[in-house]
């Protein structure tokens, strides 16, 4: 199959599973007002996201489950399974009846399906990086799996966009009612995206190779816990600054500069949009340039300038304007996106191909899980507990430092694969 065709419909799959995953953080105050309900707004808000994390907690788990597949099975099994998944707990948001209509019933059913989609996404990227990664030359794996992780930036964005256009053709009653339901009933598409690639979509040559040769693992968890833990602690550890900086761009900004800026919704989704597009281009390029220059090179720089600028741009966010705070939101794009371009191949180059699914599943989804999805939490816990957006700075930069020392322990594996 023309692997141009394979990486793009790779890529278009991907965005709708972010769509899907990420809608939640965009409707977090009115999840946490019909969920959560708390006469203090601020306590509905901390616990919705909350339960945020709680779905990026589910992420492990899916990663085993659809990682196992994945290497015993096949990648393209795993990936097609993994989106098809994404689709029902999705819808079923958009369902649910609120608080104030079945009381804490509601409650439980919405963590039910925000655990179901983390299940789900714990599978789907990492399949996605598996499978592109394994039908490319190793000169071109920066640039394809770039375009796994460019797609997330795309999915985000029209996740952003779709809820835009749903507030903007209803009032607000009716919106609050009844119209923030409808993006996520339009996530159900995404079962279309699993369909396709299951029947149209080749198996990746390195699986197939090791089918051929009967050398497919058979006992891919245990093989990965005895041999490679060590390498998957690394493995986190790198990942552990990318998630924090782009769940803070991504997720927790949008939230801030709306509750505690007081910024129009119209003004924080212009600045969105554009660092989503910034941050969808730089991921290309980022990856693109990995394939020359080395990926670890390219990270070393990055994280040193994360930390070094770190104080500087979370300040304007705390007292910038709004022209202030776009550029240091694009600032803090760019540092995302040059983190997150090269990292599908620096990770997968890092296992052999008999565990890199599970390996690759287990290790990205606990950092995005432990660092990732619990930063929207965290970094609203330290706002609410200090008064200021500054002291988040501390923990992002503790994070670089983290990553600056595991990248010590990493060993590029590329050229014995």
């Amino acid at each position: 199959m023309n692997n141009s065709k394979l990486i793009f419909s790779s890529g278009v799959a991907n965005t709708f599973e972010w769509y899907d995953y990420v809608l939640f953080g965009h409707f977090a105050s009115i999840i946490g007002e019909k969920f959560f309900p708390h006469e203090d707004a601020s306590i509905s808000l901390l616990n919705a996201f909350l339960v945020f994390a709680v779905g990026y907690l589910m992420r492990p788990i899916g990663g085993i489950f659809f990682g196992v597949i994945g290497d015993k099975l096949g990648r393209r099994v795993a990936l097609s399974a993994s989106i098809m998944c994404m689709a029902i707990p999705t819808a079923l948001i958009g369902l649910l009846p609120t608080y104030d209509d079945i009381g804490f019933t509601a409650t439980i059913l919405m963590i039910v399906a925000r655990m179901l989609q983390g299940l789900s996404m714990g599978g789907a990227l990492t399949g996605s990086v598996s499978f592109v990664i394994e039908h490319v030359e190793p000169r071109n794996r920066g640039v394809a799996g770039s375009i796994s992780m460019s797609s997330i930036c795309i999915g985000i964005m029209l996740g952003s966009l779709v809820s835009y256009a749903v507030r903007a053709n209803l009032t607000e009653e009716q919106f609050l009612d009844f119209g923030w339901r409808m993006p996520f009933l339009l996530g159900i598409l995404i079962v279309f995206a699993g369909f396709y690639i299951r029947k149209n979509m080749d198996e990746t040559p390195l699986f197939e190779k090791l089918r051929d040769e009967g050398k497919v693992e058979q006992s891919p968890l245990q093989e990965v816990i005895s041999k490679h833990w060590l390498d998957m602690f690394v493995s986190i550890f790198i990942n552990s600054t990318g998630s924090v900086i782009f769940y803070l761009q991504a997720i927790f900004l949008m939230t801030f500069l709306r509750a505690d800026r007081g910024f129009a919704a119209d003004d924080v989704s212009n600045i969105l949009h554009v660092s989503y597009v910034v941050m969808a281009v730089v991921t290309v390029l980022a990856g693109w340039l990995s394939d020359f220059i080395g990926r670890r090179k390219i990270y070393v720089i990055n994280l040193i300038c994360i930390a070094a600028s770190s104080f500087y741009i979370i300040g304007h966010f705390e007292t910038g304007s709004i022209n202030s705070v776009m550029w240091a939101s694009i600032m803090m794009s760019i540092f995302a996106a040059v983190y997150i371009g090269p990292e599908p191949a620096l990770q997968a180059e890092f296992y052999p191909t008999n565990v890199r699914n599970t390996a690759l599943s287990v290790s990205y989804n606990i950092a995005t899980s432990v660092f990732g999805g619990t930063t929207p939490w965290v970094l609203t816990y330290l706002v609410q507990q200090t008064g200021s957006i500054n002291s988040c700075a501390y923990y992002v930069v503790g994070c670089a430092l983290m990553s600056i020392i595991a990248l010590c322990f990493y060993k590029d594996r590329s050229k014995i694969q």
